[in-house]
C-alpha cells in the first residue's frame, strides 16, 4: 500500500466515486486503505443514537469492534470525538485524558484517531482507527486530515444515499399514485381528464366515450373550447382562467356537445397541478348531470305550476295524526291571509272556525283513515278573523310500496257559492213563510166581505197584506239582483258617498234632520252598492221613527285597517226579531219587509270582507245604532291589494 498521502487520497476519492460500489463496499474499502496507511490494526464506522454506540462496519479482528456490537457511549473512545471539531487522536490512550479509564479498560486500544460523521447538520456517528499498541509518535497532521476526509466522504455518501432513498420512495409513491389514478380513472363512472395550460386535453378516461361519444384518443390534443356549447363558453373560459391563477373550481355546470351533435350537461370540479411552484396542468372530474338537470327543470316547472295556480294547495305528512302542513303554495297564503311560515308546521284544524274544530277534524280523520280521497266544505278563519267557506279536497299520496306517506289538499274559496245557496234557502223560507201567513189573513178576511159591517175593515186588511206581499217580493227581487252582480271592489271616497246619501234623503224627507261627520282621510275599498246599503239604513231609521222629525247621524272614522261607518237614530229602537234576522237568518213575520232590507245591508257589506251589526243606540235601548266595518285603502295601495274576499254568512 503506498504511503504517499496524495495517492491514498486519490484512491479513497475514487472509491466513493465508483458507481459500481454500493455504500457499504465503498466504506469498507476506505476503512482498509486508511488503516493500512495509518499502520493500525482496526478501522470502524459507528452509529451513535440515544447515548449508545453501535458498530456498523469494521476492519480488524477486535471482538468488540465487529458489525452489530454496541456499548454505552460513556464506555466508547468516540464519546469525546463527537464533542470537538476536526479529529481526536492520541498516541498513548492509557495516558490520555481524552480517553476515559472505563473506555480503555473495555477496548484496550493503545492508540486512537477518529472524527465525527455529520449528516444534514446532525451527528450521525464516527469513523475511527486504532491499534492495540501505543504509537511511538503522534499522528501527523496529514494523517489527521486523511481521517477527516474519510469522515466527510462517508457523510456525503450517507446524505446521497438518503436522498436517493427519498427520491426512490417518492418515485415509488408517484408510480403507485399513477397506477391508482389510472385504475380509478378507467373504472369510475365519472370522467377524469387533464388539460394543459394551452387548454388542450392531455388525458381523458375511458368513460368519456359513454358520456360524450368521443374516445379518449379523439379528445387528446384538442381544445376543450371545441366542445363546450356557446351558451356555456364564457363561464367555462372564466373558470379556466381561475384555474390558471391557482384557484380550484367546484360545481361548474356546462353544456358539452356530444359526438352525435347532441348536448350533455356536465358538472365539473377541477384543480391546478403544480410543478416547481408553477401551474403545469389542470386535472378535473366531470359528471353527467343531464338527467338531474332535466328532473330539476321538471320540478321547477311543477313547483311553478303549484305556485301559479289560483287553487290553494297544501301537503301534510300522513305519519302525523294531526295532519301537520309541510307545504303551502301562494294561493293558500292568499286564501287564509297567513304567511307560509305561519302555515307550515300547523295542523289543518288550526284554521277551522271556532266551534267547528273538533267536529270537522274528527270527520276528516275518520275519512282519511280509509285511504280514500274526500271533499269537505269547511268554515275557516282568516288571519284577520273573518270567516270564509273553503272547499277542501284531500287525496292520499302513496310510495312505491303502496303506503300512504302524504296528503295533498286542494282548497278553494266557495264563500260566494255558499252565500248564494244560503240566500236562495233564506228567500224560499221567508217567502214561503210570509206568503202562507198573508194568505191565511187574506182568506180569513174574505169571509168577512159578506158582513156589511166588517166588509170595509176586511178590504183594508186584504189590501194591506197584498201591499206587504208586493213589497216583500220587490225586496226579495232586489236582494237577488245584488246577489247575482259581479263583485267589483273600487276606491270610494267616504265624504262623497255620505254627502250623496244625505242630499238624497234630505230631499225626500225634509222634516228629518240628517247630519254627517267624516273623520277618515282614507278611502273605502268596496263595491258601489255600498251606497245602497247606507241608504237603506238611513231610510229604515226615518221610516221607523214615531215622529216626523227624525234625527239621524252618519259618522265615519278609522278603525285599524278598516273604516267604521255608524248610522244612529233617536227612534224607538230596532226589534229583537229584526236583529236576529240579520245575525242568524231566522224566519220572522217581516213587517213592511224592513228586516229584508237589513239583510240586504248585511249581504252587501260582507261581500266585500266587512261586517254589519245593529242594536240599541244606548244602554237604555233608545234609538238604533247600525255599525258597518269595511276595508280601507290609502293612496299608495292598489285596489287589488286592498280588496278583501267575501266573508261567510250565518256562522
Amino acid at each position: 500500500m503506498p504511503r504517499d498521502s496524495d495517492s491514498i487520497r486519490e484512491r479513497i476519492y475514487a472509491t466513493f466515486a465508483d458507481d459500481s460500489l454500493d455504500f457499504e463496499a465503498s466504506v469498507q474499502t476506505a476503512l482498509e486503505y486508511t488503516a493500512n496507511y495509518l499502520g493500525v490494526e482496526y478501522g470502524f464506522l459507528t452509529r451513535i443514537e440515544s447515548g449508545e454506540q453501535r458498530i456498523l462496519q469494521a476492519v480488524g479482528s477486535h471482538e468488540l469492534l465487529q458489525p452489530g456490537e454496541s456499548c454505552p457511549l460513556e464506555q466508547a473512545y468516540c464519546r469525546r470525538t463527537i464533542e470537538i471539531p476536526g479529529t481526536l487522536s492520541t498516541q498513548d490512550a492509557a495516558a490520555s485524558s481524552a480517553v476515559s479509564t472505563e473506555a480503555f479498560e473495555t477496548f484496550e486500544l493503545g492508540c486512537y484517531i477518529g472524527t465525527k460523521v455529520v449528516v444534514d447538520d446532525e451527528v450521525y456517528g464516527t469513523v475511527c482507527f486504532g491499534d492495540s499498541d501505543p504509537r511511538g509518535e503522534s499522528f501527523s497532521e496529514s494523517e489527521g486530515m486523511l481521517v477527516e476526509l474519510v469522515g466527510q466522504l462517508v457523510s456525503q455518501a450517507l446524505e446521497r444515499r438518503a436522498y436517493q432513498q427519498t427520491l426512490a420512495d417518492q418515485n415509488r409513491q408517484l408510480e403507485t399514485e399513477r397506477q391508482t389514478f389510472e385504475e380509478i380513472a378507467e373504472t369510475t363512472f365519472d370522467v377524469i381528464y387533464r388539460i394543459n395550460i394551452q387548454g388542450l386535453f392531455t388525458y381523458a378516461s375511458s368513460s368519456i366515450e359513454r358520456v360524450t361519444g368521443y374516445t379518449p384518443d379523439e379528445l387528446v390534443g384538442t381544445s376543450f373550447t371545441e366542445y363546450v356549447r356557446e351558451s356555456s363558453l364564457p363561464q367555462t373560459i372564466e373558470a379556466f382562467d381561475q384555474l390558471l391563477g391557482g384557484d380550484p373550481v367546484e360545481h361548474l355546470e356546462l353544456e358539452f356537445e356530444t359526438k352525435g351533435g347532441g348536448t350533455v350537461t356536465l358538472e365539473v370540479n377541477a384543480r391546478p397541478i403544480y410543478s416547481d411552484g408553477t401551474v403545469r396542468l389542470i386535472q378535473g372530474v366531470a359528471r353527467d348531470i343531464s338527467k338531474r338537470v332535466e328532473q330539476e327543470r321538471e320540478l321547477r316547472l311543477q313547483h311553478r305550476a303549484l305556485e301559479d295556480t289560483d287553487v290553494g294547495i297544501t301537503i301534510a305528512e300522513a305519519a302525523n295524526p294531526e295532519f301537520v302542513i309541510t307545504y303551502a303554495n301562494e294561493a293558500f297564503e292568499a286564501l287564509t291571509g297567513y304567511s307560509r311560515d305561519d302555515i307550515t308546521g300547523h295542523p289543518y284544524r288550526d284554521f277551522f272556525a271556532e266551534g267547528t274544530k273538533s267536529t270537522e277534524a274528527g270527520d276528516i280523520s275518520e275519512v282519511l283513515a280509509t285511504g280514500d280521497s274526500s271533499v269537505f266544505d269547511l268554515l275557516v278563519t282568516r288571519q284577520d278573523d273573518t270567516p270564509l267557506w273553503c272547499r277542501t279536497s284531500i287525496s292520499p299520496v302513496t310510495d312505491e310500496f303502496g303506503e300512504v306517506t302524504h296528503y295533498v289538499g286542494f282548497h278553494e274559496n266557495v264563500t260566494e257559492e255558499k252565500r248564494t245557496v244560503r240566500l236562495v234557502e233564506l228567500l224560499n223560507r221567508v217567502l214561503r213563510h210570509n206568503l202562507r201567513n198573508s194568505m191565511n189573513v187574506i182568506l180569513g178576511n174574505i169571509e168577512l166581505l159578506n158582513d156589511p159591517e166588517m166588509a170595509s175593515v176586511a178590504i183594508g186588511r186584504i189590501r194591506e197584506r197584498g201591499h206587504d206581499l208586493v213589497r216583500l217580493s220587490e225586496r226579495a227581487q232586489e236582494l237577488k239582483r245584488y246577489a247575482h252582480r259581479e263583485r267589483d271592489p273600487q276606491r270610494l271616497d267616504p265624504k262623497e258617498l255620505v254627502a250623496r246619501i244625505v242630499e238624497q234623503h234630505e230631499a225626500s224627507n225634509p222634516q228629518a234632520t240628517i247630519t254627517a261627520d267624516v273623520q277618515s282621510e282614507r278611502d273605502i275599498c268596496a263595491g258601489s252598492e255600498l251606497s245602497r246599503a247606507l241608504s237603506e239604513l238611513v231610510a229604515n231609521a226615518i221610516s221607523h221613527h214615531p215622529a216626523e222629525s227624525a234625527r239621524v247621524s252618519i259618522s265615519v272614522a278609522d278603525a285599524g285597517d278598516q273604516i267604521r261607518i255608524e248610522v244612529v237614530d233617536d227612534g224607538e229602537g230596532v226589534s229583537p226579531s229584526e236583529t236576529s234576522f240579520v245575525q242568524m237568518g231566522r224566519e220572522t213575520d217581516l213587517e213592511h219587509g224592513s228586516s229584508m232590507g237589513l239583510w240586504l245591508v248585511n249581504w252587501i257589506v260582507t261581500r266585500y270582507g266587512g261586517s254589519f251589526q245593529i242594536g240599541p243606540a244606548d244602554e237604555d235601548n233608545q234609538g238604533t245604532r247600525a255599525t258597518i266595518l269595511v276595508p280601507s285603502i290609502d293612496a299608495e295601495t292598489s285596489v287589488e291589494a286592498a280588496a278583501k274576499p267575501s266573508t261567510a254568512l250565518f256562522w
